[in-house]
């Protein structure tokens, strides 16, 4: 008898120890209530689908690295400005971008290798 009070006890023991074993301890996380996520502003600014594309294909040139090739195509009057913009090189095909204006008045120019303007290629992605 003395053994089966023994059993039960030690039962009555892990059975509790098994209880506590599963509280979740809640004191040191926070809920966020869905008012309190931060919804993204019109003052952020965001990377348009043209920018990621030239950060991940493209890198900066100085425009005195500029080929002579696109030098001559880049003298046209629909190119003034260009020194004062950007142009980068893509690093798969060796071909150019020319970005001028800035602002909403920005416009980008795509070139091959030979200086010879080319569509968009960004724009027959999906």
């Amino acid at each position: 008898m003395k053994k089966l009070m023994l059993f039960f006890a030690g039962v009555f023991m892990l059975g509790i120890a098994a209880v506590n074993a599963q509280q979740v301890d809640t004191t040191g996380t926070k809920t966020q209530t869905p008012s309190a996520t931060q919804q993204p502003s019109a003052t952020q600014p965001s990377a348009t689908q043209s920018d990621q594309y030239i950060q991940k294909d493209y890198e900066m040139v100085k425009s005195t690295d500029v080929p002579s090739s696109l030098r001559t195509t880049l003298k046209g009057s629909e190119y003034t400005g260009w020194e004062s913009g950007s142009v980068y090189r893509n690093k798969s095909n060796n071909g150019y971008m020319v970005r001028v204006g800035s602002g909403d008045q920005t416009k980008n120019y795509y070139f091959d290798k030979g200086g010879k303007r080319i569509q968009d290629p960004g724009s027959s992605r999906p």
